[in-house]
């Protein structure tokens, strides 16, 4: 998996705990089934379910019961309360 991600996002996560935590959510709905991202800085209860993988820049390490995307792209999203966000190849969800 390849993580891409701004300066931006970088700075983020170095001033908010240091790694980036990911975690691939599946959620069945009337249309079938999709799986959402959740991105954190904070550490999670079972964070020895996650998993390290080479960033490049900063630690990330990414949790899914599944496959996992080839890109995994990062941004800073939020006006007041800013926060990271995480994609699946470049979509919000992986139907």
């Amino acid at each position: 998996m390849r993580v891409v991600a701004s300066d931006e996002v970088r700075s983020y996560v170095e001033e908010n705990g240091g790694v980036l935590y990911v975690s691939a959510h599946h959620h069945k709905c009337c249309s079938g089934g999709l799986t959402v991202l959740d991105a954190s800085t904070d550490v999670p209860a079972n964070a020895a379910a996650y998993r390290p993988v080479n960033s490049g820049t900063f630690p990330v390490r990414f949790r899914s019961s599944g496959s996992e995307p080839d890109e995994l792209l990062v941004e800073i999203k939020g006006l007041r309360r800013k926060h990271p966000v995480a994609y699946w190849n470049g979509c919000a969800f992986k139907p």
